[in-house]
């Protein structure tokens, strides 16, 4: 005997494939399964390699070669255009796996050609591989079709405009920092060998042992000896030459360093004084990289909603750039917890008949970019942003002997704040709390312009500019 579902389970159906496998209902409501064409490729840094199947596996194409250059393009379409006219096909799917960079070029000019290219992770491929520990390029060239025709698994969306333009910015101005960082230890380890004294932590000379005083004065004298040979007076000079603010009082405090330095004579440290002036050059290189980077950065930033998220306490120019560059258009998430899933921020989730694992670890299967720009953001947020902070410190407590788990949980609730006021394009208000409006908001645009201030923004198209967009819309709040 059947049974007929209710009128209302009938409309509320689930289903067990992603996203409802709307895709592929949509497709096959609209073609019959023989008119769909699928070309999985196979991505190499010089040559590609493809092969054209239908709905039900069978190949229409057999496995050929293409170079990536324009006429190995003409060559690819060319084998499209023979396929469907072969088999009248309606439509054609194209994908590939995710392979760092090579891929990105091939796909924006197949975009171009109106060829959508859906980028499918390694590891759902895999998946559908029936030998895990053999590889051939045939071999995935059958596992990625696969994936296509059962719509299985999730699909990498290749960031355009200004958002790939801010990504490869925050990307290399991350890359800038770690490398700024690296200089920076050897320096230190190569002053502690050449001139042992002078960044003494207990008796410091300098303010800023990484400012424009220190730093001159070691890459024209490394070395006490030829500090003492130079004199109090001369040295003394030399700072007020190069506009350091220093004069005679650091010159004689650097003079007794100087003596009173335990280091080798000069003939034995000539490499290590080469390699110091050398990292010098380069921190001084990094430093202006990165201030260059910072600026193109802010332009770009103001160019999309990510510029509300200046509004949080805590929240520079530079983590608003990082969050916005990894996220992409806000518009393709439904809900924040797509971008924690996204970010591989989300607990590990284990069940078993009655069993229910606790406190497993976060899946760590999403972008690591932003993973680690929401760790760094959580930690300022703690010690700038007074909400966050009592939200980090009573996560802190629940688990004292994890400190992580404040730290992810404390960016797992950034992400939510920052989807609201990202996806309705609305400035921060924490709740709870009484405000007079009007001073409240003009306060938040002085901290805005505050936080841009150093930042050159009048190469910006006006008509792109949210920080003027949040402007207006301040001003009619003030009217009201």
């Amino acid at each position: 005997m059947f049974y007929l579902l209710p009128r209302r389970c009938q409309m509320n159906q689930q289903n067990i494939y992603r996203n409802n496998n709307q895709v592929l209902k949509e497709t096959l409501s609209m073609h019959k399964p023989e008119q769909l064409l699928y070309v999985p490729i196979e991505i190499g840094k010089f040559n590609h390699k493809a092969k054209i199947v239908n709905f039900f596996g069978d190949i229409i194409v057999n496995p050929f070669d293409f170079p990536n250059k324009k006429h190995g393009l003409d060559f690819f379409t060319d084998k499209l255009k023979f396929a469907t006219s072969s088999t009248n096909a309606q439509k054609i799917f194209l994908g590939c796996e995710s392979t760092g960079h090579y891929h990105l070029n091939l796909v924006y000019h197949l975009q171009q050609l109106n060829l959508p290219v859906e980028i499918v992770n390694s590891r759902d491929s895999k998946k559908e591989k029936p030998n895990k520990d053999a590889k051939t390029d045939n071999i995935d060239l059958n596992a990625i079709a696969r994936v296509l025709i059962s719509n299985k698994g999730g699909r990498q969306i290749v960031p355009e405009g200004i958002y790939y333009n801010l990504q490869r910015a925050s990307r290399t101005h991350r890359k800038f920092i770690q490398r700024k960082s690296s200089s920076q230890n050897i320096i230190t380890s190569l002053v502690d060998r050449v001139f042992p004294g002078l960044w003494d932590k207990d008796n410091s000379i300098f303010s800023d042992k990484w400012g424009k005083a220190s730093l001159l004065l070691l890459q024209h004298y490394p070395h006490p000896h030829k500090v003492i040979q130079l004199g109090a007076d001369k040295l003394a000079r030399f700072f007020r030459k190069n506009n350091t603010k220093l004069g005679d009082d650091t010159a004689n405090k650097v003079i007794a360093a100087a003596k009173n330095s335990l280091t080798k004579p000069v003939s034995e440290l000539n490499m290590d004084i080469f390699a110091l002036k050398a990292h010098i050059q380069c921190l001084n290189l990094y430093n202006q990289l990165i201030e260059d980077l910072q600026q193109e950065m802010a332009c770009l930033l103001v160019q999309t909603p990510g510029t509300y998220l200046l509004s949080v306490d805590g929240i520079s120019v530079i983590f608003a750039s990082d969050f916005t560059a990894e996220v992409g258009d806000i518009h393709r998430f439904a809900y924040a917890n797509q971008i924690i899933s996204f970010a591989g921020s989300c607990t590990k989730v284990f069940e078993s008949s009655e069993y229910q694992a606790q406190g497993l670890p976060i899946s760590g299967r999403g972008s690591k970019f932003l993973r680690t720009t929401l760790n760094q953001i959580a930690l300022s947020l703690n010690a700038w942003s007074e909400p966050f902070h009592n939200y980090y410190t009573k996560k802190y407590f629940e688990k004292p002997d994890k400190h992580g788990i404040a730290r992810i949980a404390t960016g797992n609730k950034f992400v939510k704040l920052a989807f609201a006021l990202m996806r309705h394009e609305q400035l921060y208000r924490p709740k709870g709390i009484l405000l007079d409006e009007k001073s409240y908001y003009s306060n938040i645009f002085d901290k805005i312009t505050r936080k841009l201030s150093k930042f050159d923004l009048s190469n910006v198209n006006p008509e792109n500019n949210f920080l003027l967009k949040i402007k207006k819309q301040i001003e009619i709040k003030e009217e009201i």
